[in-house]
């Protein structure tokens, strides 16, 4: 009997209590908070100084980053309510800040998850724009977890009657199973992020590109799916501790894979944007080793060149990165195009080029003048 009032008598600064999943939860919800941000910060600078500014699909990235870090700093509140701690060392006064902190991740997973996947699922659309049947299915999909995650919310606001017993239960009223809709919550995340990760696969793969382009369209493209392996391993850790009464350290541990699953999540919805930021600083990079003036010789060469063979070349080059470039530009959400004039007037000394800035799909044109200038001569 003495032991168990010892027990009791531990406030929440004793020594003897184990808090390492607490502080695994403030390490977790500071780097997410944290990547979340870079990333978000770097597509909306990608996005309005080097492609076309924002669209639609930005404010939905916008609304998954803030519900994100909303969800991170909701899970940081757990933690200070004694979430990660076993429930006899959580003071009484903390037990209901804590369950009302359960109450709002509840709510707010739902809908954090689905805007991420439906942001995801948004480059998709248009980046295998061509492939009519399965940008059908992926509409598809996005309309089937609508239709599931808002009932759900809904049932998850009102999980109890009144709302307010869901953290007081000494307060009259009647709860649902709580366990049941985490549970369906979790299948849900689990197979839709399997979607995610495996979606690409097949259409990639049908295109005409090199193993190692086609490998890294599918990186950047599901890279969301790589949630799936916080969301398996939540649904693994919410099968083992449904029924276990220490709620506190076992909800903990649980919102922490969901946090992880939602940050990685809104990181990969940054990534098609930052492929152009990452090729325009390599460009830039390439261009200030490159020499200023060409050789003499280099030059002879150049202007030596017949139209035919430069358009030859370029052509050649735009052919072989066409398959890739064309997916990167979809995904990036029309990029502004660089145009490049080639003006031959019969004479070499006047071989000009002029570039219009911006990264995205190169343009090239030959434009003959003296052929049109004979043309005219003749009456033709």
């Amino acid at each position: 009997m003495p032991s168990i009032m010892a027990l009791l008598a531990r406030d929440s600064g004793d020594v003897d209590i184990e808090r390492s999943v607490q502080k695994w939860n403030y390490a977790c919800q500071s780097l997410c908070i944290i990547t979340m941000t870079i990333f978000f910060g770097l597509r909306v600078y990608t996005r309005q100084f080097i492609l076309n500014g924002f669209g639609k699909e930005d404010w939905a990235c916008t609304a998954a980053w803030f519900l994100g870090v909303c969800y991170s700093i909701t899970a940081i509140l757990m933690g200070h309510y004694g979430g990660g701690l076993h429930l006899t060392d959580v003071p009484d006064e903390d037990l209901i800040p804590f369950s009302k902190t359960v109450y709002v991740t509840l709510v707010m997973y739902g809908p954090t998850a689905y805007i991420t996947k439906f942001c995801l699922l948004w480059i998709m659309t248009r980046v295998f724009s061509p492939f009519r049947k399965a940008v059908i299915f992926i509409y598809a999909f996005m309309g089937i977890m609508l239709a599931y995650y808002i009932p759900a919310v809904i049932v998850k606001i009102r999980l109890c009657n009144p709302i307010s017993k869901f953290w007081d239960p000494n307060i009259e009223g009647s709860c649902m199973d709580e366990n049941a809709i985490i549970m369906a919550d979790a299948v849900i995340s689990v197979t839709s992020d399997l979607i995610v990760l495996l979606l690409p696969l097949p259409l990639t793969l049908s295109l005409q590109m090199s193993t190692k382009k086609k490998m890294r369209v599918i990186a950047i493209l599901g890279a969301g799916g790589l949630a799936v392996a916080s969301s398996i391993i939540r649904l693994a850790l919410i099968v083992v501790t449904a029924k276990s009464k220490d709620t506190t350290l076992a909800f903990m541990r649980v919102n922490m894979l969901g946090n992880a699953e939602i940050s990685i999540g809104v990181i990969c919805t940054c990534l098609p944007a930052l492929s152009a930021l990452l090729k325009k600083v390599l460009r830039e990079y390439s261009s200030n080793k490159a020499t200023t003036s060409p050789s003499d010789y280099k030059m002879d060469t150049l202007r030596n060149q017949s139209k035919t063979q430069r358009s030859t070349k370029q052509m050649s080059v735009l052919e072989r990165e066409s398959d890739e470039d064309v997916l990167m530009f979809n995904a990036q959400g029309n990029p502004r195009i660089e145009t490049t004039v080639n003006v031959d007037n019969g004479h070499h000394d006047n071989l000009r080029s002029e570039s219009f800035g911006g990264i995205g799909v190169t343009r090239t044109v030959d434009v003959d003048v003296s052929s049109a200038h004979e043309n005219r001569h003749h009456g033709v």
